[in-house]
């Protein structure tokens, strides 16, 4: 299928250091532990902290540490503050419930039991009313500045004693260069607090000589406050012996997950059926040689549990592009089918067999779109039809009413598609000339049950328009996608105008009016995204607005997603200067690159009804020098907003950097990388931003958000291996491609405390168990190494199981007249 920390009103100066491996720097680890410090014993404590490859010791007035080049090699470096008080008082902060305990020798004297360990340290007075407060992000090391009234920044310098060199680079980062190696802080954050009101002030790296910076504050710019911490709860790989890729993922009310693709594997991982064979609907592969057969997978809420996992297609290419679950767990699918014995089952009028006809001479086969849905425990079909007219259509999105209607969008080439009586638009709005050169959007829904149409629309012109996405709520309908059409039939369409920065252009355009893009030199190839709002009334849909969104140059839109109040929230992907942008909510202005060069950009736009028309509430690009697209956008309970998409842009210009962990990074490791950026629900700042994936291109199919804000992502890998994987079900990939499934945490669980105590001459380590609605402790592994400069790969698993005591997990290990550290795999 071809087709197919701080004082109010004082000034906060936050500084990152993270070190970096020579020129090949490696992506966090899921296994890594986050930052923390361990004080030693006696009068005056010294507090050190070990992250990978390095051991940092916090002095009165600067920072040692030690970087490890190899296993016979270490580098040290120290970071001054010039004219600082030496015997600033250091104490720890935010003190946790975990111990450190060296065990070392026979002589129990020279035992250290119990040393605390704390998530901060402070060292107060540095200079006259500037504190110091350092704190940990799993391998960097951090820093604030903490400003009393009327001290100026001024007063800060900052020496690196035994540098080659530094520098600051053009994106403002401070770059350290030490034997071959670089140490990069980024860019210091500024800000004040009034009352409960953070503001963020411009700042920046000074230099003062060739290896001493201090910092320049500016006036108020904006704000960017980072108060969430995301966590990777689980990444798996979910694949078998050919290419499978997803395109979609839903959750139930259970938050049981659902992924959806298609897939050529006719084997599962470690030689296992790829569709579970004890229920699945169809056991065995089918499809073509191209894309295979669809596939409908489900997973319990740990993510490790695979509950069914059933093919869906017949002789030839079938793909499932679409998902979405009802209240009671019926997955309802939609994609596209070449096959003549694709399943079948209380199917709509003209829904039992395939419409679409060979091209003569072409030797093209014809897709029509489908929509099934199955049982819960994915044994059988409630119903499945084909969708589509003479020529070929797919399905893009699904969504569902309360009564298990099934709203669909998509594309089709015919000109006899299947509509209904009194839809929005009657007729195809292209003249069909050539094969494949002209489409229509296509709304489309079908009754609970399946057997009946119960209204059928084109959407469109004469050119070339594809519906990509739709959200139904509260009787909202809301579609997206891409019109190539001057005349796509737009109504109560947004007004605004919008000041052409294309030069062979003389007039000003309407926004929402027609196709911006058509002043483009290249117009033919231009587009705009599309937004469509209905409401249902009975059994018809009745038009708010449609209207185009997008500048002089292409625009698309690839989701939405919807409140309660019919809201719609579009994302996509924008290579147009002067696409919207607004002024309110968090400003990410600063981070569009997009321009006449046609960099391509990520974009997020509210779009709200006034009564009249289409309103721009909401408008911002955001991305880098590469290719940044939005892919999809959920919603959470508290109306968050969480965005995925693909990025190539070597950083991610918006990743919050002091609150990501493990493989969440704001750096681009792979040709392709996914992204994670997550808005607060006024959409005044973000939550997180962050890439997730391996060395080579990964990119993703879809996102999922349960109500506590967690998101669930999946997609398709080719970094196998390379893709960080964590509580997996499937650790290692099966295929050359495979899908993923993996979870963030908006919020980090409570992590097992390890503690480590003396019996006679064992040691026992042991920890309680976690609640299973945020970690499977049987997925937890005892690590252990006498070394914790160790890289966290090279960990040594204690091989014996753990025992189940009293509601504890014990190990007892004999004494080995080593020092011993221990930690659980994945912390």
């Amino acid at each position: 299928m071809n087709l197919l920390v701080k004082k109010y009103f004082g000034i906060v100066l936050a500084v990152q250091l993270f070190v970096m491996l020579g020129q090949a720097q490696t992506a966090a680890k899921l296994g890594d532990l986050p930052l923390w410090f361990t004080a030693g014993q006696g009068e005056s404590p010294v507090f050190m902290a070990h992250g990978r490859d390095s051991e940092i010791s916090i002095l009165p007035d600067g920072v040692q540490f030690v970087l490890r080049q190899s296993a016979q090699q270490t580098t040290a470096a120290r970071l001054e503050f010039v004219g600082a008080n030496p015997r600033a008082a250091i104490s720890g902060r935010a003190e946790m419930t975990g111990k450190i305990n060296y065990l070392i020798g026979n002589d129990a004297t020279r035992w250290q039991l119990g040393l605390a360990t704390f998530g901060q340290v402070q060292a107060a007075q540095v200079y006259p009313g500037v504190n110091v407060v350092y704190y940990g992000n799993q391998k960097r090391l951090e820093y604030d500045f903490d400003l009393a009234p009327g001290v100026k920044p001024e007063v800060i310098a900052i020496r690196f004693a035994g540098a080659d060199k530094v520098a600051v680079n053009d994106r403002g980062e401070l770059i350290v260069r030490l034997a071959g190696r670089e140490i990069i802080q980024h860019q210091p954050v500024a800000y004040q607090i009034s009352g409960s009101v953070r503001h963020e002030i411009q700042a920046g790296y000074k230099m003062v000589d060739n290896h001493t910076v201090s910092f320049s504050v500016g006036h108020y710019d904006a704000h960017l406050p980072l108060v969430i911490d995301p966590v990777l709860s689980y990444s798996t790989f979910f694949g078998g012996n050919g290419v499978d890729i997803a395109w979609a993922i839903a959750l139930d009310s259970q938050t049981n997950i659902y992924i959806a693709g298609q897939t050529l594997s006719t084997v599962g991982a470690n030689g296992a059926s790829f569709a579970t064979t004890n229920v699945a609907f169809q056991k065995t592969f089918q499809g073509g040689s191209q894309t295979g057969d669809a596939f409908i997978a489900k997973f319990d809420s740990l993510g490790t549990n695979l509950l069914y996992c059933t093919y869906l297609g017949g002789s030839s290419d079938d793909a499932a592009y679409a998902l979405a679950v009802d209240g009671s767990g019926h997955a309802y699918v939609a994609g596209a089918t070449e096959s003549p014995d694709f399943p079948h089952s209380d199917s709509i009028p003209s829904g039992s067999t395939i419409s679409g006809t060979i091209v003569s001479g072409l030797n093209i086969y014809p897709t029509d779109a489908f929509v099934s849905e199955l049982e819960t425990n994915g044994s059988s079909l409630i119903y499945s039809t084909y969708l589509g007219g003479s020529s070929s259509e797919a399905a893009y999105g699904i969504a569902l009413d309360a009564s298990g209607d099934a709203f669909v969008t998509g594309f089709t080439y015919s000109t006899n598609f299947p509509v209904t009586a009194g839809a929005f638009q009657t007729n195809c709005g292209f003249a069909y000339t050539k094969y494949y050169l002209y489409a229509n959007a296509f709304i489309s829904e079908i009754a609970s049950g399946g057997n009946v149409l119960k209204y059928s629309s084109y959407l469109g012109g004469t050119n070339f328009d594809n519906g990509y996405a739709i959200a139904v709520t509260n009787g909202y309908v809301t579609v997206v996608g891409s019109a190539a059409s001057t005349n796509f039939p737009v109504t109560n369409y947004i007004n605004q105008v919008v000041f052409n920065t294309n030069l062979l252009a003389t007039t000003n355009i309407f926004l929402g009016c027609y196709l911006n893009g058509s002043t483009n030199p290249t117009a033919g190839l231009a587009s705009d995204a599309f937004v469509a709002s209905f409401t249902v009334s009975g059994t018809t849909l009745v038009p708010r607005y449609v209207t185009m969104l997008g500048g002089s140059y292409t625009d698309t839109a690839f989701g939405v997603a919807v409140n309660g109040s019919g809201d719609a929230y579009v994302v996509g992907a924008s290579t147009s200067p002067n696409f919207p942008n607004t002024t309110n909510g968090v400003n990410l202005t600063s981070y569009a690159r997009t321009n006449a060069f046609n960099l391509t950009n990520a974009f997020l736009t509210k779009i709200v009804w006034n009564g009249t028309n289409a309103v721009i509430n909401y408008s911002q690009l955001f991305g880098g020098y590469g290719y940044d697209a939005a892919q999809a956008v959920a919603l959470d309970a508290a109306g968050n907003v969480f965005i995925v998409g693909s990025t190539t842009t070597a950083s991610n210009v918006c990743a919050t950097t002091n609150n990501l962990f493990g493989s969440l990074k704001a750096l681009n490791t792979g040709s392709y990388d996914l992204f994670i950026t997550a808005f607060k629900a006024d959409l005044s700042t973000l939550l997180y931003s962050a890439d997730l994936g391996g060395v080579n291109a990964d990119l993703p199919g879809g996102i999922a958000v349960d109500a506590g804000g967690n998101a669930y992502i999946t997609g398709q890998t080719y970094s196998v291996p390379g893709f960080p994987v964590y509580n997996a079900r499937q650790a290692t990939p099966a295929g050359n491609l495979d899908a993923f499934l993996a979870k963030i945490w908006l919020s980090p669980p409570s992590l097992p405390v390890l503690t480590a105590s003396r019996s006679g001459t064992n040691v026992l380590v042991s920890w309680p168990p976690v609640p299973s609605t945020q970690l499977d402790t049987n997925s937890l592994s005892l690590v252990t190494t006498t070394n914790l400069l160790t890289p966290a790969l090279n960990w040594l698993v204690v091989p014996q199981a753990p025992v189940l005591t009293n509601g504890v997990y014990l190990y007892k290990l004999p004494n080995t007249n080593q020092v011993r550290f221990f930690r659980l795999q994945g912390f």
